[in-house]
């Protein structure tokens, strides 16, 4: 066999808690009752004839705050297949119908962390000669932006890509599909554990090329991009009765028809290489702030007031008026919490972040540090030296928005809620696009 063929493997684990653990997502998020569907783990490696290989796992959780479970899962894989930590990215779909992890019971917690390693022990236990190519497509249906806009909330970059994944022969082993929407269709008020509108899809998709085709949705740049509603009304828990399972099961199956329609379609190739550059790279934090704390803690007493007059005159019970009032509460609790961090003089001027970029082929992945404006990811793209460039959001598990510096200007709730410096944006791009360009330099060797 021909030693040129790149090795590609696939792994699957279940990752549902078999307890009924507080839910995460929202701010109102309630404690589980039962299981809508499974929750997963979903592996892949690619390995080049040299030994070269990265990992990139997509995993059915909003994020976790912290460093620590990530570290504790990516020091593991590393141990258990050799591969090194700076080659696995994890990252989370960030649906919001699955557990909080980190104030989950230890068993839990250690369940979470183990069958996260298997999905990748099982990639690698698996990694066979094989092929892979890349089609891509426009998706205007699923996600939409849901910041204030004046062109109707289309989304910034409806780009879907597939990747198809074959064994050596040209037997479909896989498909990878990559875009950017918020998996929280559902409600504050679900209380079954969901991979929301993925699960639809990939079950969609499954349907049509068999279940023992190993099918994976992996978060794109979703920091202002969900199913079509407003991010504040949501927040506060406005009626919305469009948001049931039969609303995820249409937006689901529209995302399956579209990358069915293209997964024929793509041009594989086995005789690929591996690169991977890992970095850190600086962000800037903060350096001044719009409000004094001062004017954010009597802002809060204004609108609390104006919501107390709005809930006691029963006209407005259960109007939009209200749902506006409660959002503008919401805003500005957002607010002083910031200013309060901002304030403390805790926060420093900058932060280091990590920046992981693969390739294999002409395919690249680069890592989004939280949930970043698809803006954002949008201008790497068409910059990027590479053709297919995909990003991978909530990268590491990581939250934290990135929006735009035009978004700075508007503020609301994703803005409200950032730590970082309107030039972030610039920063990042730049960044990132230095981050690529030495892989490409690299490739020209």
């Amino acid at each position: 066999m021909d030693n040129k063929n790149i090795k590609i493997g696939l792994g699957e684990t279940i990752i549902t808690p078999k307890q009924n653990l507080q839910m995460h997502g929202f701010g109102r998020s309630q404690v589980a009752t039962g299981v809508h569907d499974n929750l997963h783990s979903r592996a892949i490696i690619f390995e080049d004839a040299k030994g070269s290989k990265f990992a990139i796992i997509s995993i059915s959780i909003v994020e976790l705050n912290s460093n620590k479970i990530p570290t504790e899962i990516r020091k593991k894989i590393a141990k258990e297949i050799n591969i090194k930590e700076e080659a696995i990215l994890l990252s989370c779909t960030h649906t919001h119908s699955g557990p909080e992890v980190e104030t989950a019971p230890l068993d839990y917690q250690e369940f979470f962390i183990n069958q996260v390693v298997e999905s990748a022990k099982l990639a690698s236990n698996n990694l066979e000669p094989g092929k892979i190519g890349i089609e891509k497509t426009v998706q205007l249906e699923v996600g939409k932006n849901r910041r204030q806009l004046l062109y109707g909330g289309l989304h910034p970059d409806p780009e879907l890509d597939v990747i198809r994944i074959e064994d050596i022969d040209g037997k479909l082993r896989g498909v990878l599909f990559s875009y950017g929407c918020h998996p929280a269709t559902l409600d504050w008020k679900n209380r079954l554990y969901s991979e929301d509108w993925p699960y639809y899809a990939i079950k969609g998709i499954k349907e049509k090329v068999g279940n023992d085709v190993w099918v994976c949705y992996m978060q794109a740049a979703q920091g202002d991009i969900n199913t079509g509603y407003d991010s504040l009304l949501s927040a506060i828990g406005a009626n919305m009765p469009v948001r049931d399972y039969n609303y995820i099961k249409y937006k689901g199956e529209q995302m399956a028809k579209s990358v069915l329609e293209i997964l024929p379609n793509p041009k594989v190739e086995s005789d690929l290489s591996v690169e991977v550059i890992n970095e850190q790279i600086t962000l800037p934090l903060r350096k001044n702030f719009p409000v004094s704390l001062e004017d954010a803690q009597k802002n809060l007493e204004v609108v609390k007031k104006e919501l107390f007059k709005i809930e006691n005159n029963p006209k407005y019970k259960d109007s939009r008026i209200l749902d506006i009032y409660l959002t503008k509460v919401i805003s500005a609790e957002q607010t002083l919490e910031l200013a309060k961090d901002f304030y403390s003089g805790e926060l420093f001027d900058a932060e280091l972040v990590e920046s992981q970029v693969f390739r294999v082929g002409d395919l690249v992945f680069f890592s989004l540090p939280g949930e970043v404006f698809s803006e954002i990811a949008l201008a790497i793209k068409k910059q990027s030296p590479f053709k297919n460039t995909i990003p991978v959001g909530l990268a590491n598990c990581r939250w934290e928005y990135m929006p735009t510096k035009e978004e700075f200007i508007e503020g609301d709730y994703e803005v409200d809620g950032s730590k970082y410096s309107p030039e972030v944006e610039a920063s990042f791009v730049k960044s990132t696009l230095k981050v690529i360009s030495s892989l490409k330099d690299k490739e020209a060797i």
